[in-house]
């Protein structure tokens, strides 16, 4: 009799823990449903989707991954502050910290700063994509001043095409668009100089060495040499040539020259501005770059300013 009632009190356990593990893996299960049912672009189930996802969060509270989704289905439907309500939830500490993939905490980043920016809350936009510069250590660590000085002093210095033979930024994809973002607002806020050219000068840079990588593992001996060979090399390689256009160059370098300009550099502008104009660049690629820098060679202007106050932002 104690026999059966060993076996029995031991299917009980194994049942319980049984459970256990399923509870455990669940709520991943549910955010796996809700991702399936909002990734149908032709019938996506938004609803169901917000029921699976506070389903599991019922079972696991703390859950930012199931967080950031509802954040995204709610952008997705225009509810613009209920989205950012989320996404600053996924960004407080005791949910970021436990978010599987680190570097998530970026995207979530970057889709408050675009909030934000549709908002006219240029200030918070700001606050949104410096976070993100802070985990670039070439770019936020006090004992890195003396390298981020030579670098900008090589810019103004010597030229671009010297300074991209000198200089790499390497592993630094995740702040490209931060300081594109960065380099145009300040530009447009009369920051030109440094706000406008460092930010505008560390997204080009990091895209040429991105860039540089591709072109070196199909040529390795391949050698920068000056921009409009680097840009006739590039355009050559699809993958490169599809970097280029997904990561905006012709946009940063129009925007580095025209800050560089309106800082009193003027020559500097110009030569970026030529690599632009006379590049005989594909529509499709440059877009309306080529042609605002032939106007900009004929008759500088700078952009009307936006939001004048954030100048007090640096």
């Amino acid at each position: 009799m104690n026999r059966w009632r060993m076996r029995i009190a031991f299917l009980f356990l194994s049942l319980a823990a049984g459970l256990q593990a399923q509870s455990a893996v669940a709520p991943w299960i549910l955010l796996e449903e809700a991702r399936a049912l909002i990734a149908d672009r032709e019938n996506p189930d938004m609803g169901e989707a917000l029921r699976l996802l506070r389903q599991a969060i019922e079972q696991q509270p703390t859950f930012p991954e199931a967080e950031l989704i509802i954040g995204e289905i709610y952008l997705r439907e225009g509810a613009l502050e209920l989205a950012k309500g989320q996404f600053q939830k996924v960004l407080r500490p005791e949910y970021a910290d436990l978010m599987r993939v680190p570097e998530e905490r970026y995207r979530v980043l970057y889709l408050l700063a675009d909030i934000q920016e549709t908002q006219g809350q240029y200030a918070d936009m700001q606050k949104s994509l410096e976070r993100v510069l802070q985990d670039q250590q070439v770019y936020a660590a006090p004992d890195q001043q003396r390298y981020r000085d030579t670098f900008f002093k090589s810019y103004l210095d010597q030229g671009l095409d010297r300074t991209l033979k000198l200089y790499r930024l390497e592993n630094a994809g995740f702040a490209l668009a931060a300081h594109a973002k960065l380099g145009w607002f300040a530009y447009r806020t009369g920051r030109y100089e440094p706000a406008s050219i460092r930010h505008s000068l560390f997204a080009l840079t990091t895209v040429v060495t991105e860039a540089m990588l591709e072109l070196r593992r199909v040529d390795p001996t391949y050698e920068y040499e000056s921009l409009t060979d680097f840009l006739r090399a590039a355009v050559r390689r699809e993958s490169v040539r599809g970097y280029l256009a997904e990561s905006g160059f012709f946009r940063i370098a129009y925007y580095l020259a025209a800050a560089t300009y309106e800082a009193g550099h003027a020559a500097r502008a110009r030569q970026l501005w030529r690599v632009l104009a006379d590049g005989g660049w594909d529509p499709a690629l440059i877009g309306n770059y080529a042609e605002l820098a032939r106007r900009q060679l004929r008759s500088p202007a700078a952009e009307p300013l936006i939001n004048p106050s954030a100048r007090r932002l640096d």
